[in-house]
């Protein structure tokens, strides 16, 4: 499952290349102010009544309207983000390439948190089982908390008694003074002793925007990896490779696929990190941002959406490093998405051509060393297609798994 985000309309680009961080120095492209949090004047001018939980256990979003307004009213602004992209599409390859995945028939672009509940019921995918809303909704996560067995049980069933989408509950527990957390355990556990390491923000973020599966018998998620040093697509996949994990089968020539989610949370901080992470930065510094209302209360925005589209925090902090950050990021993009296309291109003609030469006879052990340098091409081609920054969040990561995917589906072709 891809986890529902802003629109590629609002994309969410967190890379900020600081080049010129060498010369200007770590302090210039630190992070000026934290953006975690909510009104910072809000608890102590007033007394804060804290709302009733619904019967699910969560404080609603609406309940804390008129505690935190301001946050309310950007919250909901992420409802605004209408009709996404369909990427059957935008990116037709992917009808051969995931050719026996849910995927490859029905994938609509991110669509907003606000929008998370109804966009998986309303999804073409037909998914059975409750485990797809584990990033989808902060009731089910302590339901299935309470009962593991749920994961199992029938997703329709499950969808009637849960009825808040991603909110406030996700990152603040019922405690949104206390700043951001990750409620999902499976990615706690997985992130270990490395959160000391990440920005506050990170964690919250992170815990749904990463690559997971679920290889269990009562199907709950897990992440392919533990600690930052293992979040890298080289061993991730060597970690999925190991377990033989298969997410689908492609029906046309029997290549084992795995399907990649939606590793932000690897290509920004696994591994090396990204350069903006190197930095310091969290994904809210950048998706965020802090703002005043008309009275000068400072608030952090909670309206997720492209740093781009974020004059003032270009102005007051990106243009620090960066004479025109909207070029650089369109330009490292542009090539990410050129050679998505083109390897997406000698994917599908690999996919074609190993059907053939599965129909015609060729022999099963020479088929099964063409399959996994289909698998291992496809998996590096996923990892940067689907991961919602074309590219821009860590281009030298995107650049280095897309030679990996090239390599393989090169080599494939060779042997045909």
């Amino acid at each position: 499952m891809k986890a529902i985000i802003a629109s590629k309309k609002t994309r969410l680009w967190l890379f900020l290349m600081c080049a010129c961080a060498l010369v200007m120095g770590l302090a210039a492209c630190a992070p000026q102010q934290p953006s975690e949090g909510v009104d910072k004047g809000s608890e102590s001018a007033v007394d804060i009544k804290i709302p009733a939980p619904n019967e699910n256990g969560i404080i609603t979003a609406e309940a804390w309207k008129d505690v935190y307004p301001n946050e309310y009213a950007t919250y909901e602004q992420n409802s605004e983000n209408k009709d996404p992209g369909d990427y059957t599409q935008i990116y037709p390859q992917i009808q051969t390439i995931w050719a026996g995945s849910a995927f490859s028939k029905f994938y609509n672009e991110p669509n907003g948190h606000t929008y998370s509940l109804t966009d998986i019921q309303e999804t073409g995918r037909n998914p059975k089982t409750a485990n797809c809303l584990t990033c989808k909704s902060s009731e089910f996560i302590l339901k299935q908390n309470a009962d593991p067995t749920l994961n199992t049980s029938d997703i329709h069933e499950m969808e009637a008694q849960v009825t808040e989408p991603i909110s406030c509950y996700d990152c603040h527990e019922n405690s949104p003074a206390d700043g951001s957390k990750a409620i999902r355990q499976f990615f706690v556990d997985a992130v270990g002793d490395d959160a000391a390491k990440l920005p506050e923000g990170a964690m919250s973020c992170g815990q749904c925007h990463n690559e997971y599966l679920f290889p269990n018998e009562n199907k709950s998620a897990e992440n392919p990896w533990k600690g930052l040093a293992e979040a890298t697509p080289e061993k991730v996949l060597a970690n999925e490779n190991a377990i033989n994990y298969v997410d689908h089968t492609n029906p046309t020539n029997g290549t084992k696929q795995i399907k990649v989610q939606h590793p932000e949370f690897e290509t920004m901080y696994g591994g090396d990190m990204a350069p903006m992470a190197k930095q310091g930065y969290s994904c809210s510094d950048c998706h965020m941002g802090t703002e005043k209302d008309a009275n000068g209360l400072e608030y952090a925005n909670h309206n997720w959406t492209s740093p781009l589209e974020n004059d003032k925090l270009i102005a007051n902090d990106c243009s620090k490093c960066h004479q025109d950050i909207k070029a650089e990021v369109k330009a490292k993009q542009k090539v990410a998405i050129d050679r998505v296309n083109s390897i997406g291109d000698k994917l599908v003609t690999l996919n074609n051509k190993l059907a053939e030469a599965q129909n015609n006879g060729m022999a099963e052990d020479q088929l099964n060393k063409i399959r996994d340098l289909n698998r291992t091409s496809q998996f590096y081609w996923d990892w940067v297609m689907v991961e919602n920054s074309d590219g821009a969040h860590n281009s030298a990561l995107a650049q280095d798994t897309l030679n990996k995917s090239e390599a393989a589906v090169d080599q494939a072709l060779a042997m045909l």
